[in-house]
């Protein structure tokens, strides 16, 4: 069982919180996505992500990127199992993204961050010269996530110009689907 929590609209006390936290615990996902606007501006929340990931559920964070400080990179890391940047502020994204590479660099070791960009309504130009050349900035991005909107033939496309390394995927309603590299 995977939950989501949108954890950074709720405005919750931190006391709150805690016990959200434990009757989530109590329920054993095997992963709990926070997101919800900004969950990094959330105060307490990396007490949560480590109440999370001593209980041995796995912690997904959905992230604009606009709050990421770097000493928060590290604690990032290590202690959540996927980090997605979503796209909807390229910007913030991109810096986002630099940050958890060299964050990732650092730790020498596998992170799995990457670029959603299953909620971009515009801008496809931009995903364009991510894939074909920031991309390739970021060797130690895990994966770019496409939503079902941009066409299957476009998202081949973008996924002929990302690295070998970067695991395109296309997500659908209810799925994703990964798209098979051409040999």
């Amino acid at each position: 069982m995977d939950i989501t929590w949108d954890v950074a609209h709720a405005r919750l006390s931190h006391e709150r919180m805690l016990h959200i936290t434990n009757a989530l615990i109590s329920m054993r996902p095997d992963t709990v996505t926070l997101g919800g606007g900004e969950p990094l501006g959330v105060p307490g929340l990396f007490e949560i992500v480590e109440l999370f990931r001593r209980a041995g559920i796995g912690i997904v964070l959905r992230t604009s990127g606009k709050s990421l400080h770097p000493s928060m990179v590290r604690t990032l890391l290590v202690s959540c199992t996927r980090i997605e940047v979503c796209a909807m502020a390229f910007t913030h994204a991109l810096h986002a993204l630099h940050l958890l590479d060299i964050g990732a660099a650092k730790l020498d070791r596998h992170a799995a961050f990457g670029l959603d960009a299953t909620g971009i309504r515009r801008g496809f130009d931009r995903l364009e010269d991510f894939c074909a050349t920031t991309a390739f900035d970021l060797p130690r991005l895990g994966f770019i996530a496409f939503s079902e909107s941009i066409g299957p033939d476009h998202a081949q496309y973008l996924q002929s110009l990302a690295p070998q390394s970067v695991r395109v995927s296309v997500q659908t309603a209810n799925t994703s689907v990964a798209i098979s590299r051409s040999s």
